[in-house]
């Protein structure tokens, strides 16, 4: 408990009242400006009831501080733990704020009110960063902590718009119909911190930071730990891996077709991915149109030389995954002219609507000037499971390699500079696997995590790299 002297407490009465008046009267006092920069924060220096008062129960909280304040999306900021059903009003007005709660709060019960980085200082705008007041209805403080770190399991990345939530271990479906009884938020490095906790069996998750703050949708961010916890017990700080049970559905602009115009031709459009001009050796071209479409196998695209000479070897096909994307494979060499000739009936969509016109593709395939070699030396990748290592850019993956050897060589990759990562691809299948938390079989995600160290592939360099895999 924080103590305080006579003077303080004589302090604390006098500025209440003071406080109270300044709250309820209407002139607006423009604080004094000039001297030197100010570089702290503001502190707290009263409070009504004082901050870690025990046995009360107040309807109404002041706390004042050194210096004139400011407020920024304060209600938005505000946490209250435990949750109340009715979100507390709050006025900031010179140097105080004031909390009114219309709730009936719970016997032997600390709560915590917690104002984030909401407020700093009106001259020089210091933050008071993570400001805390508590008080109990009971006559102690609870003192149980809990911290952690969360993680987005598909690609290592933070999210700190993320909300870490506390249920009852007793209560297996308070995650899907009850607000939660305690939540925090991450900080920048999505590390999270609960304080003043009941020493209690908690089920622990994480969630977006919605009006809900249920799991009623597989499409949310959502991460658990596998087994209930103890607050107050020893142990090391929690990891916890979010995921996507299910993807979100592409939006699509419906199409009515009573307003559909008379068709004075086809409208298909389409993009193409090359680089620039140049087609890469490494992957197959894309043509991508703005809906699904089929072929029509009477009029069939084709692959060919400068010379209009079909091609063997080459596989044109629709996207299994992506129906509105035409993927074309070769076996392509450096420095090739191609034609892909696409005739006009070739392509229509669920509409019927077709090319304006035949089209001729004439591209070349990059040089070999354009790729080089690498060399990656890995120890310690025997003490984990089926090791697959990505080469990113841009947060896609572009190529991976399951590492079966501490040497991995790669012949050829295109030049510049790529962001590494590990996926751990527990069931051996190739590809990163979500989690589930619906049904009798709850599964965590597979995890990926960032190596530190970038990856950068220079023409005539022998690019090397060396790196230390852990758990």
């Amino acid at each position: 408990m924080r103590k305080f002297s006579l003077l303080k407490y004589m302090a604390i009465v006098i500025w209440a009242s003071s406080a109270l008046l300044q709250l309820e009267g209407c002139a607006n006092i423009v604080p004094p400006s000039g001297g030197p920069r100010d570089s702290l924060p503001p502190y707290l220096i009263a409070a009504r009831p004082i901050d870690s008062a025990l046995n009360v129960h107040p309807k109404e909280i002041l706390v004042g501080f050194n210096e004139y304040i400011t407020t920024s999306s304060i209600q938005e900021n505000l946490i209250v733990s435990p949750t109340l059903k009715n979100i507390p009003l709050i006025d900031a007005r010179l140097n105080s704020i004031r909390i009114r709660i219309s709730d009936t709060l719970l016997d032997n019960t600390t709560y915590s009110l917690q104002f984030g980085n909401a407020i700093k200082d009106v001259n020089e705008g210091n933050i008071i960063k993570n400001f805390t007041y508590v008080f109990s209805t009971g006559g102690q403080l609870d003192t149980g902590k809990l911290t952690g770190k969360v993680l987005l399991a598909e690609n290592g990345r933070i999210d700190s718009t993320l909300i870490v939530v506390l249920h009852p271990s007793q209560k297996d479906s308070a995650i899907f119909k009850e607000r939660p009884n305690y939540y925090t938020k991450l900080n920048g490095k999505g590390v999270f911190s609960f304080n003043f906790l009941p020493k209690e069996q908690y089920n622990l998750f994480v969630l977006p930071n919605d009006y809900t703050k249920k799991y009623d949708d597989s499409t949310k961010l959502f991460a658990f730990l596998d087994s209930s916890i103890l607050i107050g017990k020893s142990k090391d700080s929690i990891q916890l891996f979010a995921f996507q049970g299910a993807k979100k559905a592409d939006k699509r602009k419906s199409v009515t077709t009573s307003k559909l115009p008379k068709k004075t031709g086809a409208i298909l459009k389409y993009t193409k991915d090359f680089d620039g001009s140049e087609q890469d050796l490494l992957h197959p071209l894309h043509l991508t149109f703005e809906t699904p479409i089929h072929f029509n196998d009477s009029f069939p695209i084709a692959l060919s030389d400068t010379f209009n000479n079909k091609l063997a070897g080459a596989s044109i096909q629709i996207d299994s995954v992506h129906p509105e994307t035409i993927v074309v494979s070769y076996p392509w060499k450096a420095t090739t002219k191609f034609h892909l000739i696409i005739p006009q009936a070739s392509i229509k969509d669920s509409l019927q609507n077709f090319l304006i016109k035949s089209d001729t593709l004439k591209f070349i395939t990059k040089t070999e000037y354009a790729y080089n070699s690498c060399t990656i030396r890995m120890s310690g990748y025997e003490n984990l499971t089926h090791p697959i290592l990505q080469l990113t850019q841009d947060d896609k993956v572009k190529f991976s390699y399951p590492i079966t050897s501490s040497l991995l060589s790669i012949p050829r990759l295109p030049l510049g500079e790529y962001s590494l990562k590990l996926l751990l691809d527990n069931n051996n299948n190739g590809k990163w696997d979500t989690g589930s938390f619906y049904g009798k079989q709850k599964q965590q995600p597979e995890i990926v995590k960032w190596l530190p160290i970038p990856l950068n592939i220079k023409a005539n360099w022998e690019n090397e790299l060396n790196l230390i895999l852990n758990k």
